[in-house]
């Protein structure tokens, strides 16, 4: 395809790379030891960057796209969050919005509207399992969910709330217990496996290169040995696989260009330069030419990663329990494992992402 002619599925435009969790299994975690403690996206950059985007002609005029506003940071950090939500509204575009909810949401009423879909990531459901990861007290990152939630609901109701629920190994036991607190109108609760969110650091675990001390670390939390033989799996299936973030841009909060989510601002040889001084051309090149591209898809890690985060039963069941809850969870999950795959064989068509659009929009997913 003509690179001029080639369109973004969307962009991840970083407007906080700080993050006031704790988590250890975080490339936070790597990026702090280094003393990169990330910095705040100005709205005139954001600006700026989604001008030149449009200028490149990098989306489709006919659709509607919702901009992630976070790859490894906390979003509700940038305290002009305000004033970027009213850029996204004047463009006529949305915000799709990860948090940790550590910090209360300050967000205009007129703006709520313009986030399209808010996600609460969570690793446990005691104070003793949010310590282990998130580091912060748990009460207050409830009370925080709660405040959000009636504001979310009483001003836009149309946006889709989803708690990723990080499956532990300490915190199976509060899975059900989790489910039924967020089993309410407007959410979905959303199973993953935690896992080693570190592109980086997830190669050299599959290549046997972690240290002793960090395998002795995850394995006490994490189930390393399904997430091995699932990209095992994966790895078998993974010929002519084709990437979806080979159409993703990731941008940092300082405008450069990433290769893809996996990767942070401190891996340099997958920085690939200020947006604002690329062309379309030299966009696309630069994301296909990167080896790493080569060595994820052919480990199996990109499919899995591709697959794993749609939490249906299908990966690895879930702990015993939940009565009829175990039921409805499943028939949500797995007609949302459904309509992926549905979207992955429509994207093969030539107006396959406007006819996924409109299902998941029907289908609220």
């Amino acid at each position: 395809m003509d690179s001029n002619a080639r369109k973004a599925s969307t962009a991840t435009i970083e407007i906080s790379g700080r993050c006031n969790a704790k988590c250890p299994y975080c490339a936070q975690r790597r990026l702090k030891q280094a003393k990169h403690f990330g910095g705040i996206m100005p709205p005139i950059l954001f600006e700026q960057i989604l001008e030149h985007l449009f200028k490149l002609g990098m989306f489709e005029k006919a659709k509607t796209y919702s901009i992630p506003l976070c790859n490894w940071g906390e979003p509700f950090l940038n305290t002009e969050i305000n004033d970027i939500l009213q850029i996204l509204k004047k463009k006529k575009l949305y915000a799709a919005i990860s948090s940790n909810l550590i910090v209360k949401p300050d967000i205009d009423k007129e703006c709520l509207p313009v986030i399209s879909d808010l996600t609460f990531s969570l690793s446990g459901f005691s104070q003793d399992s949010y310590d282990r990861i998130h580091g912060a007290s748990l009460n207050k990152v409830l009370n925080n969910f709660e405040d959000f939630y009636v504001k979310i609901r009483q001003y836009s109701p149309k946006t889709k709330i989803r708690i990723a629920w990080h499956r532990y190994l300490f915190n199976e036991n509060e899975f059900w217990d989790a489910y039924k607190y967020f089993n309410r109108p407007g959410i979905r609760f959303r199973p993953t496996i935690a896992f080693l969110n570190d592109g980086l650091e997830l190669m050299d675990f599959l290549k046997e290169r972690l240290s002793e001390d960090r395998k002795n670390q995850s394995e006490k939390d994490l189930f390393l040995n399904h997430i091995r033989k699932r990209v095992a799996y994966h790895k078998k299936k993974s010929k002519n696989y084709r990437c979806p973030a080979w159409d993703f841009l990731v941008v940092d909060e300082i405008g450069q260009l990433l290769l893809c989510c996996g990767v942070s601002r401190y891996d340099s040889d997958h920085v690939l330069g200020n947006i604002l001084e690329m062309s379309a051309e030299e966009i696309w090149k630069s994301k296909l030419s990167d080896a790493l591209c080569n060595g994820c898809i052919s480990s199996g890690l990109a499919r899995w990663a591709s697959y794993q985060d749609i939490g249906g039963f299908y990966d690895k069941p879930w702990p015993f329990g939940g009565g009829l809850y175990h039921l409805k969870l499943w028939s949500q999950c797995n007609f949302t494992f459904f309509i992926s795959n549905l979207a992955r064989m429509l994207r093969k068509l030539p107006n396959g992402e406007k006819i996924i659009d409109r299902i998941k929009n029907f289908a609220n997913v």
